[in-house]
């Protein structure tokens, strides 16, 4: 966020060019990714299943809450930049198998 988008993921510090490198290469969300995954992990690991209940009821609050106006932001920040990354990078899962030179950089 600060090398290459020139900011940071905090709204009063947001990046001026859109991040598609590192793990933002794989999915459109990481940290929400990792956040939702840790919180559910903990919870099996402590056999709490309010703990998972929370990761989850997080992670669609996150995605029918957040992501809309967040991805709408960008959108209007970004572009056919971030359009064509929406359309080739998923949100939650990561694709990992090998991609086109156009998909890997959706700027190109």
């Amino acid at each position: 966020m600060s090398a290459i988008g020139h900011g940071t993921p905090l709204p009063a510090a947001m990046p001026n060019r859109l991040v598609i490198a590192g793990p933002y290469r794989y999915v459109r969300n990481p940290m929400a990714v990792a956040s939702i995954v840790q919180g559910a992990a903990v919870g099996l690991l402590l056999t709490s299943w309010m703990v998972v209940a929370y990761a989850i009821a997080g992670a669609m609050l996150w995605n029918f809450g957040v992501r809309p106006h967040e991805e709408a932001d960008l959108e209007q920040r970004f572009g056919n930049t971030f359009r064509r990354y929406r359309d080739t990078i998923r949100c939650w899962t990561p694709r990992f198998t090998a991609q086109t030179a156009s998909e890997r950089d959706p700027a190109s």
